[in-house]
């Protein structure tokens, strides 16, 4: 069995978002994911893109694939480069929903917001995310993100990523994906978008991004758990 594949934490391309978290400005994300990736050793390896659809209005599915020596940033840096490939670069080849705060910090009897409730939403909108909170913490906010994604996929240009699993799905283990995005699927299949599995996995110490066949909207709308069938799709992939 080969050893897992470890990746620096490319800390220097983090810092250079700065200008564009302090500015509320946006990053272009073709350029931002391609720098990531090209240090990416051994590189990535990319399957099933002749099956993706012609017409990039889609929402993507993936598992939330995180490990020590595996950031989360390198595999959705590897998806997004993956639909550069294929469709072409664009400022937001993608735009993911990302978790964007951080559990309130506590020391002995106090308690107070996290820095990263300031922090984390700006790096969202430098990144062309759309921010959610985490699970239950602040459904007003989260409710505003979806509001907004939903607004969007009647005239985006690019899919939009999705984990299900969020923050609990971990490299080799599919967790449940969480309450509410069944509804959030359900919703999109209704506007026309199609879900495409992407399954994160690795093989002979390389990462491994493969592609499955689109799941049709109408398949979406027609089951109780659009979420549950969308990762069991996933599953089939890794």
């Amino acid at each position: 069995m080969s050893a897992p594949v470890r990746y620096p934490v490319p800390w220097d391309l983090i810092r250079g978002l700065t200008p564009c978290i302090l500015g509320r400005r946006r990053r272009d994300i073709n350029e931002f994911t391609r720098a990531i990736v090209a240090r990416m050793n051994p590189p990535p390896r990319f399957e099933g893109l002749g099956g993706l659809p012609e017409d990039p209005r889609f929402l993507l599915i993936a598992n939330h694939y995180q490990r020590k020596g595996l950031w989360i940033l390198h595999s959705a840096a590897a998806v997004t480069q993956a639909l550069v490939e294929r469709y072409g670069a664009h400022e937001a080849p993608i735009r993911w929903l990302v978790t964007a705060n951080w559990p309130r910090v506590r020391l002995g009897p106090l308690n107070f917001p996290s820095p990263g409730d300031w922090l984390l939403p700006r790096v969202a909108y430098a990144l062309w995310c759309y921010p959610v909170s985490f699970a239950g913490s602040n459904p007003a906010y989260t409710a505003r993100s979806l509001r907004a994604v939903l607004k969007d996929a009647r005239r985006m240009e690019r899919p939009i990523g999705l984990f299900p699993e969020g923050v609990a799905g971990s490299a080799g283990l599919l967790t449940d994906p969480l309450p509410g995005t069944e509804r959030l699927i359900a919703q999109l299949a209704r506007n026309g978008l199609p879900a495409v599995p992407c399954g994160i996995s690795e093989s002979d110490g390389r990462l491994v991004i493969r592609f499955g066949a689109p799941v049709e909207a109408a398949e979406l709308t027609g089951v109780p758990d659009a979420a549950r069938l969308a990762m069991a799709r996933v599953a089939e992939l890794i």
